[in-house]
């Protein structure tokens, strides 16, 4: 798509001060990871765990619409809300697709419920959208969780709610999900499963309304595994997910298989770099916690991560991370810009390596010295004299070589940001722009 290739010019990580985070406005030409996302309007964007549907040329973006002024102890969810986009970058505000109850105590929907991670699938049989969604029923906490389950004939709504179901096949339901679309149709509700924490897979019906069979276990997948992110690339299935550390965030977990049904296999931390405005590494996954992997339309191969970070505070100030997706042997990275103290450390390194150049250039100066002692009576000069040309010849032979460690020095970094400059332009399709803030990560309500 033209669009596409127009748009997606360079990669542009760079990290200002956090005095300098700024609110990015309308017709924004990058993506700046973890700052202040504004719409088309210049409001912040609210849509908080969310993912992304590409339907007919256009993206929308579903979320978690967050109340002002409310902290999650303070029933601080209002529904889902979406923006519409053609270009991931500048958002149009759709509204509140779907609203709590602020009348009816009795609905499922009723205001004080809690409502988390929608997605959103479109079913081609019905020519439906069907709305996925973590529903925790007013004054239950988080020990018993039902799926939500809402329909819309248009991408942007109204949806309706339909019904809820138990996921995982337990009466105490399920925790975070993925709702993955496979090639064939067929619809899938990863999950982890309560109270066990087990990690579950269950297929939907043609309507995409109710599980049908039983769940199963994923082989090979940890307990506690949250956030499940699933794609399909290559024949091969990728699960990113992150461990179960309340609202703290924790380090991102990767895993693949060749069969959705089958056995998975661990790859560890899919992450790569540092945030180095706020000192958080890849043990804390940036800051974030995943929530969506995009596929960019119109270019092979690219896909954007989408995590978020958590304020609960004051979650409607929570931000988004989005960082592209490397591929290395068919495994998936994720890389966030490289740390200036990895800069530092290199210095450092061809500091010392250059220190052991001139000690060994001191000693093979000194044998030369030495051998050269039998020449005395062979040439004109006398030891005195030789000692006096030694003298000389030492320091500017040291001079020489700290000059030429000096140079290597300078190389080295200009060989490192070049190698940086050649990584940027590796993702020249995608918009990225600075990063910015950490946060945390839920409760462990899973």
């Amino acid at each position: 798509m033209k669009v596409f290739t127009s748009i997606f010019l360079a990669l542009l990580i760079s990290c200002p001060g956090r005095d300098q985070a700024q609110k990015f406005s309308a017709m924004q030409k990058n993506i700046h990871p973890a700052q202040i996302w504004s719409d088309t309007n210049g409001n912040a964007i609210n849509a908080h765990g969310g993912g992304i549907l590409f339907f007919e040329g256009i993206y929308y973006w579903y979320g978690e619409h967050k109340l002002d002024g409310k902290s999650e102890a303070q029933y601080v969810d209002g529904g889902i809300h979406c923006y519409s986009s053609s270009d991931l970058l500048n958002w149009k505000d759709e509204g509140v697709v779907l609203t709590v109850d602020y009348k009816d105590e009795k609905s499922d929907l009723a205001y004080g419920c809690i409502l988390e991670r929608p997605k959103v699938v479109y079913n081609e049989k019905n020519k439906q959208f069907v709305a996925f969604f973590k529903l925790y029923l007013k004054g239950v906490g988080y020990e018993t969780s039902n799926v939500g389950v809402a329909v819309a004939n248009q991408p942007t709504g109204p949806f309706i709610y339909h019904h809820k179901f138990h996921g995982g096949g337990s009466p105490n339901g399920s925790g975070d999900f993925s709702m993955f679309r496979d090639d064939d149709g067929k619809l899938y509700h990863l999950t982890v499963r309560k109270p066990d924490k087990a990690f579950v897979i269950g297929r939907l019906d043609a309507d995409y309304y109710y599980p049908e069979g039983d769940y199963r276990i994923c082989e090979g997948i940890e307990l506690h595994t949250e956030a499940p992110v699933v794609l399909k690339r290559k024949g091969v299935y990728h699960l990113l997910g992150s461990g179960s550390s309340g609202w703290k965030p924790n380090a991102a977990r990767y895993f693949t298989t060749d069969n959705v049904l089958g056995k998975w296999t661990y790859h560890g931390n899919p992450c790569h770099g540092y945030n180095k405005i706020d000192s958080v590494g890849i043990e804390k996954t940036f800051g974030g916690q995943s929530s969506y992997i995009i596929p960019v339309q119109g270019i092979n191969d690219a896909y954007i991560a989408m995590f978020d970070i958590w304020r609960p505070e004051n979650p409607v100030t929570g931000r988004y991370i989005w960082l592209p997706v490397k591929w290395k042997d068919g495994n998936l990275s994720v890389e966030s810009y490289p740390h200036e103290r990895d800069r530092q450390k290199a210095i450092q390194q061809a500091e010392k390596d250059g220190g052991k150049n001139i000690q060994s250039f001191m000693e093979i100066q000194d044998r030369v010295a030495d051998q050269s002692k039998g020449l005395y009576g062979a040439n004109q000069f006398g030891p005195e004299t030789w000692t006096q040309f030694m003298n000389v010849q030492t320091p500017m032979m040291q001079n020489m070589m700290n000059s030429y460690v000096e140079q290597s020095k300078n190389l080295f970094v200009q060989m490192q940001d070049k190698m940086q400059d050649q990584t940027r332009a590796m993702f020249s399709t995608f918009p990225f722009g600075p990063q910015g803030a950490p946060g945390g990560q839920k409760e462990d309500k899973s």
